[in-house]
């Protein structure tokens, strides 16, 4: 068990189950607070962190937008306005089909639209495959 003591005005201790996840923790914690934190490792000596340069971690990256808060809501609105069934083929969960929310206007040429209700469509997994980010086909 790993345990880390958070110190500023206030005083906060957290324990984890791997290393990885305290020193993960230590980095969120340091970028947004000004203070130190003390990472105690089973059988070593206790370690102060007070930069969170001082981690192996950087900001998450452009495969983190799949795990977002704000994808993850919108991609269950998709669903539920957009029905549970490939816009292009017409399979559904029940036959089988494995569902994905699509955007129209991929991604990576249209950023300000990964957001959109409006550029999302439900595509079976053959169909979106099949459509890839090159195509900006609207089948719903």
């Amino acid at each position: 068990m790993w345990s880390v003591t958070f110190q500023n005005d206030r005083r906060r201790t957290a324990s984890y189950k791997t290393e990885k996840g305290a020193l993960k923790a230590i980095w969120k914690w340091l970028k947004v607070n000004e203070g130190h934190a003390v990472f105690l490792a089973p059988e070593a000596e206790p370690k102060v962190f007070t930069d969170s340069e001082e981690l192996p971690f950087s900001e998450p990256t452009e495969l983190d937008f799949y795990s977002s808060g704000k994808w993850l809501r919108v991609r269950a609105k998709a669903f539920e306005l957009y029905n549970n069934s490939c816009a292009c083929c017409g399979d559904t969960p029940s036959r089988g089909a494995i569902l994905h929310v699509d955007h129209i206007k991929p991604r990576s040429q249209y950023p300000e639209l990964a957001l959109d209700i409006e550029n999302l469509q439900i595509l079976c997994e053959a169909c979106n495959k099949g459509k890839s980010n090159l195509s900006e086909k609207k089948w719903r």
